[in-house]
């Protein structure tokens, strides 16, 4: 029997408005959903239930866009991906997820406001994406989002606007899907939130497919400027909870 709650209207259309900047952008995206999340559910609950629908983000989004994706980068991210699970697990198990968790999310939301227009590019080996898929994997089971950290890896004057977002999404699909295991093994009940999980899985296929027609049709800059004071008024938030609640 599925159930439902009150806050499932607002996921739902948080999880369309924000596959709508992951399309545009190829990044916000889900950590924008991540922090709105924190405002209806404890962080135990969000990270498996963000994984899920971001996995369908990201799979709807590499899939539109397949034929843009580089493999000669995902290839070596998977083994990276498969040990920062496990690695994941062994963390979580240890931590327990202390409140500090709550700050490096907002600090990932203030990096993302803050960062230098222009960074130096990054061009990694493909020892160093097995690495950068180790770390991705790690903290994303941690912290739920890591496309802000990725994003720098993958913005390159050697890839097209369509290659950055594609192959970044099929990087991020291996960081989400390493979380099932991960939580499933740690005795999450997934069969308890079916009914949100299900809303937000097709909004955020609505919104991929509106953020991907999108992306070559309009200037997105004006767009990430209302996106960032959003983002920063989700971080100064998720401080005030971290110290003062």
């Amino acid at each position: 029997m599925l159930v439902f709650h009150d806050y499932d209207l607002w996921l739902t259309i948080a999880a369309f408005l924000t596959a709508i900047i992951s399309g545009l952008a190829g990044m916000a995206g889900g950590v924008t959903l991540l922090a709105s999340m924190t405002l209806f559910m404890p962080l135990t609950t969000i990270v498996p239930i963000h994984g899920v629908v971001q996995l369908t983000s990201n799979f709807s989004r590499a899939w539109i866009l397949r034929e843009n994706i580089h493999k000669q980068v995902v290839l070596p991210f998977i083994p990276g991906a498969i040990l920062g699970g496990i690695a994941a697990y062994y963390v979580i198990k240890a931590l327990n997820y202390p409140e500090w968790i709550l700050l490096m999310i907002a600090g990932l939301l203030l990096y993302v406001v803050f960062k230098p227009k222009k960074m130096p590019e990054l061009k990694l080996s493909s020892s160093g994406f097995a690495i950068l898929g180790l770390v991705a994997a790690t903290l994303g089971a941690l912290i739920g989002a890591t496309g802000p950290l990725l994003a720098p890896f993958f913005i390159r004057n050697d890839f097209t606007k369509e290659q950055i977002v594609a192959t970044k999404a099929a990087c991020q699909i291996l960081v989400h899907l390493v979380k099932l295991p991960v939580f499933l093994s740690l005795a999450f009940s997934y069969e308890s939130h079916l009914g949100t999980i299900g809303l937000m899985v097709v909004a955020v296929i609505a919104g991929t497919k509106t953020g991907t027609w999108l992306l070559g049709k309009i200037e997105t800059k004006q767009f990430m400027i209302i996106v960032k004071w959003l983002m920063f008024f989700i971080a100064c938030r998720l401080i005030y909870k971290t110290f003062f609640l």
